[in-house]
């Protein structure tokens, strides 16, 4: 029950944060949405601040383990490159207002805690991508163009797109645009050839 109950806060919260801002949201607000006690509140997070940090970290993570988990599954370098963009805009499509959060919510503000468990979150995801990635550019199957120069072509072009969407600049379908993002990531990865 008490997890249930943490993620009932979480649900409030996000739809409180996407409605009016982490500055906007009140603890009153988040507690009427969730049906939970103020004491519930405080029992699970600190305060308005810990709970954008949850968000976060959570949604964070959980984009992650999946973006990594279509590389483990992939039967191909090719496959492995599009697969991780697809769950890129798959995610993204899927969990709209968290996406909207984590990407445009430019007014969470991040505890101390929060920063370091992003900042291992980040660190363990971005090892896993470079163990996917570097046997691969030995194999002269990728392109040598370190991590960063790397990521930026296979995710920025999806990321940017996901952005206008998620600000609704653009009304396209974000998941119709998959497979010609996933194509033009590989064509920037691939060292010739097809």
């Amino acid at each position: 029950m008490s997890r249930s109950r943490r993620d009932q806060i979480l649900a409030a919260a996000l739809a409180e944060f996407t409605a009016h801002g982490v500055a906007g949201a009140s603890i009153e607000d988040i507690r009427r949405r969730s049906g939970a006690s103020v004491g519930s509140i405080y029992h699970h997070f600190d305060g308005k601040d810990e709970i954008a940090g949850a968000l976060a970290v959570e949604g964070l993570g959980s984009y992650q383990q999946g973006f990594l988990a279509r590389l483990a599954d992939a039967r191909s370098t090719r496959a492995g490159v599009q697969d991780a963009v697809r769950h890129h805009i798959g995610w993204i499509a899927e969990h709209r207002d968290l996406a909207r959060f984590l990407l445009l919510g430019g007014d969470a503000r991040a505890t101390g805690t929060t920063q370091r468990r992003l900042r291992e979150l980040n660190r363990r995801f971005f090892a896993g991508v470079q163990s996917w990635t570097a046997p691969r550019v030995r194999a002269g199957e990728l392109r040598d163009l370190g991590p960063e120069l790397l990521t930026a072509l296979w995710i920025g072009p999806s990321q940017e797109l996901a952005r206008h969407w998620l600000a609704g600049r653009i009304q396209m379908s974000l998941t119709d645009a998959a497979t010609e993002l996933a194509g033009a990531a590989w064509r920037s990865l691939k060292t010739g050839g097809d």
